[in-house]
């Protein structure tokens, strides 16, 4: 990733503007002590699934699930990110034996300070769901999502030593840059692995596996075929226990990996049940969650039947806090899940609706 950096700016005229120094290192995801990969991150990673892990297509209880994700970071420092996820994903087909096939759409959009570094992303996925044991209980889901990225940025409003007459900055100096290029498109692929045990609606366990940027596409503006996207390694667990009539508590884990970097991310959030029907519910969601030398972060949510809405506030507490000034970011996952009604089979049984 530091061979990256050496790419986006000359090294023959290096900034001499520490702001835009600053740009640059926040363009490539910079957290302490090491220099983390240039992929989106959401604190509630489980709560943006078709990121987490493509194994998750159609791993839901429905047929139809829409995911809405956004993130503000740093929003205190000139250079703060924005990050808009959105997915959807469903239930293709379902076979005889119980076994689905699953298909979704992902797509994401990030931009970050003012060389508007962008980065878009379009993803096709399929998975395999294996249901299996006494009511279905187990599920074993293969998947993989294929797609186009694209990573551009802006020179035009950034700050180069040529243009500084000696006393002060002069915009109409040339900045002595020659980009070959400020945008290039590339092909990603990603799998991944899950298994789900559900003993009951409010008592379930996940883990997965996945292996992001599989083949590894090349990340230079310079053509250089040297610097690429390492793969990225997930692995991550969710459990989900009733531990009260109207309560529930869900402890949840992630571990990231890419060369020599990592995440470890972990928390639980708690879901009260203020009303429970058969037809309808109101849950409300509490939790509190840590990333490793980064941040802590809050959760306050509701789940209104098929609804989920949930915010999260991160808390800084890395060196980088001096400018942060412990303010991290502020994110909002809204997810919508579609059932369909089941048909009435032979005559004389009564309606699900009524």
């Amino acid at each position: 990733m530091r061979k990256w950096y050496a790419h986006i700016v000359n090294r023959n005229a290096p900034f001499k503007v520490s702001g835009v120094i600053l740009l640059i290192l926040l363009t490539l995801n910079l957290q302490p002590s090491t220099l983390k990969a240039q992929d989106i991150h959401f604190s509630q990673f489980s709560f943006s699934p078709a990121n987490l892990n493509p194994a998750y297509t159609a791993l839901f209880d429905g047929d139809v699930r829409f995911v809405a994700n956004y993130r503000n970071q740093w929003f205190t420092v000139p250079v703060n990110y924005n990050t808009v996820s959105l997915s959807a994903d469903m239930n293709l087909y379902t076979l005889k034996n119980h076994d689905k096939i699953g298909g979704g759409l992902t797509f994401y959009y990030d931009r970050a300070g003012d060389s508007k570094f962008t980065s878009l992303q379009a993803l096709l996925a399929m998975s395999y769901v294996l249901n299996f044991g006494k009511e279905d209980k187990h599920s074993l889901s293969a998947g993989f999502n294929v797609g186009l990225g694209n990573r551009s940025f802006q020179y035009q409003n950034l700050y180069f030593d040529n243009q500084y007459n000696g006393d002060r900055y002069d915009g109409r100096l040339g900045s002595g840059e020659d980009f070959p290029k400020t945008s290039f498109t590339y092909p990603d692929v990603n799998i991944g692995l899950a298994y789900k045990l559900r003993l009951s609606e409010r008592k379930n366990f996940t883990i997965g596996f996945a292996v992001h940027h599989l083949n590894q596409p090349q990340q230079s503006f310079f053509n250089d075929k040297q610097v690429r996207l390492n793969m990225r390694f997930v692995g991550h667990a969710t459990l989900r226990w009733k531990v009260a009539k109207r309560w529930d508590l869900v402890p949840e884990v992630i571990y990231q990996q890419q060369d020599t970097k990592h995440e470890v991310a972990f928390g639980l959030h708690t879901k009260a049940y203020v009303f429970k029907q058969k037809d309808a519910q109101v849950c409300l969601n509490f939790g509190a969650y840590y990333r490793n030398n980064d941040a802590a972060y809050l959760l306050i949510g509701m789940d209104y039947n098929a609804w989920q809405v949930n915010l999260s506030y991160d808390i800084n507490t890395s060196k980088f806090q001096r400018a942060t000034n412990t303010y991290g970011a502020i994110e909002a996952s809204v997810i919508y899940i579609l059932s369909k009604v089941k048909k009435v089979n032979s005559f004389g049984k009564s309606c699900p609706i009524f």
